[in-house]
């Protein structure tokens, strides 16, 4: 919980400062770039929390991968470099994402077919969800073949399955 409170300070004031940039998207990127190297890379990872690194040299380090960044961007890595929060970078880019989601009306959906769907369904599912919820949809479709058929949402924290899995569950539950 003390994780999400500290994330969700970072995020909200890196998000001003990206808001006031007109950077946004280039600081998610930066600190989705930080996010993946820390959690999959060992070696970064453990340069980065190594207590007899010096800053500076740490510092060095992350300019070389940032280097195309403006400064705006490169200082909010050191920033967070300087305060000891790489570790949570997960909750500060989870967190970040919420407030650009909450402010651009963008929901995230989740949705779960027995088989993969078209190009054309997949545009008809996000029209008619757009049309729903009056919000921009950022789909992401899972392939579960032990549904059998018909398909699960997860809308935030609302579920609506129609799966076939779960009527015959029903069904067998009710006879």
């Amino acid at each position: 919980m003390a994780n999400n409170k500290v994330g969700r300070r970072y995020a909200e004031a890196i998000y001003l400062v990206g808001e006031s940039n007109n950077n946004l998207k280039e600081i998610y990127e930066a600190l989705n770039l930080l996010m993946e190297m820390y959690l999959k890379d060992k070696e970064f990872k453990n340069l980065i929390d190594h207590p007899l690194i010096a800053l500076e040299e740490k510092k060095d380090f992350l300019n070389k991968i940032y280097s195309s960044e403006k400064e705006e961007v490169k200082n909010i890595i050191f920033y967070l470099l300087e305060k000891g929060r790489v570790m949570d970078i997960r909750e500060i880019v989870a967190e970040y994402l919420k407030i650009y989601y909450f402010k651009n009306q963008i929901l995230d959906v989740e949705a779960t077919f027995a088989q993969d769907i078209t190009e054309k369904q997949k545009e008809r599912l996000i029209k008619n969800l757009e049309k729903r919820t009056n919000k921009k949809i950022n789909l992401k479709v899972n392939i579960e073949k032990s549904i059998i058929g018909g398909g699960i949402l997860k809308i935030g924290d609302k579920i609506i399955d129609g799966s076939i899995k779960t009527q015959l569950k029903t069904l067998i539950k009710e006879n």
